[in-house]
C-alpha cells in the first residue's frame, strides 16, 4: 500500500452568503482543478460549501478523489457544523461534527466526538476550526486513535497568527501534518440579509514534519537555532487559490517512534 498522498487545501472564495446554493456548483469546479493538480484528497474550509452533499459525492466518484466538505446540517431542533470524508466511490467514509462552539457567533450545537477515518494511506482525522487550533484535546485523542494526518477545515477572520502559531506547535508535538484550509477574503454573510463585515480571510495552511529517521538528526534540530516556520509546505495568500503538497505518510510513523525513544520518555496512556 502507498503511504504517499497528494493532498490540496482548497481555498474557496463563497459567491455573496454562505448559504446561496451557487456555492455548490462552485465548489465542484475546484474538484475539478484540483484532480486536474493530480490531487487525491481535496479539503474544503469550513461550512464549505454549506449544501450540496449529493453533487459532491458525485464529483468525488467521476473524479476518483477523496474530499472533505463541510455542510451545516439540520437535525430535530440542532443545527450542527458537520464536516463529511467522502470516498472516491462518493461513498460518506466518516462525519466529525464541530464539538467547541465559538460563543455570541455560531448558532451551532455542539459535537461530542472525535472520529478518526480510514483511507488508503492510513487513518486521517478531522478537527474544525477552533477544535484543531484551539484546544488540544482533539490532537490527543486522535493521535491515541493511530491518526496519521489531520485536516483542520477553517473559517477564521481575526485569530489567523493565533491559528499558524498553534497549528505548528501541534506538529511539534504530535509529528502529525496538518492540512488546513480556509476561506478567501470575503465579506462574511451566513444569510443573504446578513450586512457582513469587513473582508477577511485566506492564509490557508500545510504544515508537515520533517522525516527523522535517526536519533543523530533530532539531535542536530535540538541544537540548531531554526524556527518550525520551516515546516510550512503550503500558505495561502487572501484570494481564492488550491495549495498542494506531497506527503509520504510512511518515515513520519517512524519519526514518531524515534523521537520518544530519543528523548528517553514513555507514551502516557
Amino acid at each position: 500500500m502507498s503511504r504517499v498522498v497528494n493532498v490540496a487545501a482548497i481555498q474557496a472564495l463563497p459567491i455573496g452568503h454562505l448559504l446561496n446554493p451557487e456555492n455548490v456548483g462552485h465548489a465542484v469546479d475546484l474538484l475539478k482543478k484540483a484532480s486536474a493538480l493530480g490531487v487525491d484528497l481535496a479539503c474544503f474550509p469550513e461550512a464549505y460549501p454549506a449544501s450540496g452533499e449529493e453533487e459532491l459525492r458525485r464529483a468525488a466518484r467521476e473524479l476518483k478523489l477523496f474530499v472533505i466538505a463541510s455542510f451545516l446540517v439540520q437535525q430535530g431542533r440542532s443545527l450542527f457544523n458537520e464536516s463529511v470524508l467522502i470516498g472516491s466511490e462518493g461513498q460518506v467514509v466518516g462525519r466529525q461534527r464541530k464539538v467547541h462552539i465559538v460563543p455570541g457567533i455560531e448558532p451551532f450545537s455542539s459535537g461530542n466526538e472525535y472520529v478518526p477515518m480510514e483511507t488508503p494511506w492510513g487513518k486521517i482525522g478531522i478537527l474544525i476550526c477552533i477544535d484543531g487550533w484551539g484546544f488540544p484535546e482533539g490532537f490527543y485523542q486522535l493521535s491515541r486513535a493511530g491518526v496519521e494526518m489531520i485536516f483542520n477545515p477553517c473559517l477564521i477572520f481575526k485569530k489567523k497568527p493565533q491559528k499558524k502559531m498553534a497549528l505548528i506547535s501541534r506538529v511539534l508535538d504530535y509529528k502529525i501534518p496538518i492540512v488546513a484550509p480556509n476561506n478567501a477574503a470575503w465579506s462574511l454573510k451566513i444569510f443573504t440579509e446578513d450586512s457582513g463585515i469587513p473582508p477577511e480571510g485566506g492564509q490557508s495552511l500545510i504544515v508537515v514534519p520533517p522525516a527523522y529517521q535517526t536519533h543523530e538528526e533530532i539531535k542536530k534540530f535540538m541544537r540548531e537555532a531554526v524556527s518550525c516556520e520551516g515546516w510550512i509546505q503550503g500558505e495561502g495568500g487572501k484570494g481564492e487559490e488550491i495549495l498542494t503538497a506531497k506527503i509520504d505518510l510512511f518515515p513520519l510513523k517512524k519519526t514518531r517512534s524515534i523521537w520518544t525513544d530519543c528523548f528517553g520518555g514513555c507514551l502516557l496512556p
